[in-house]
């Protein structure tokens, strides 16, 4: 090996280094028809999360689609809603988007929806590793009996 070759494989590595993705899935219907969250550090000196929406319902479509960076932080959150219409409604900070997950497709709102819909939970960071959490759902009173 020449020096050059050693150099070459000394520098990807240390580019490589510190890098790192990770990936948390909501399933609607198995693993065959979900919405998948993934986030990546491309560069050991970036900032922030390069991020990306993957649709699936198999076999007939599975997209990835980009979404807006976000700041690196324990503070990472991408929140999921259902609306009313059955469309799920992703805000990751200032930012909206609609997936349909029925033909995989996304789309950023230009301006925040008025009614997101009922929150099913979010896409966080807990130790270090990105998971989807369930959102806490309310006791609901029995009827009262006669």
């Amino acid at each position: 090996m020449n020096w050059k070759t050693v150099l070459a494989a000394a520098a990807a590595a240390l580019l490589a280094a510190g890098c790192s993705r990770d990936s948390a899935t909501y399933p609607i219907d198995g693993r065959e028809h979900s919405l998948t969250l993934m986030r990546e550090q491309l560069y050991f000196w970036s900032s922030e999360w390069d991020l990306a929406l993957m649709a699936t319902r198999q076999p007939e479509c599975m997209r990835r689609h980009p979404l807006k960076a976000a700041p690196m932080g324990a503070d990472f959150r991408v929140e999921l809603y259902r609306s009313l219409e059955g469309a799920y409604i992703l805000r990751q900070g200032d930012n909206w988007y609609v997936a349909d997950a029925q033909s995989c497709r996304l789309q950023q709102y230009a301006t925040a929806p008025a009614e997101p819909g009922d929150l099913l939970g979010a896409f966080e960071a807990k130790q270090d590793r990105l998971q989807f959490t369930a959102a806490a759902r309310s006791a609901v009173p029995a009827p009262a009996g006669p």
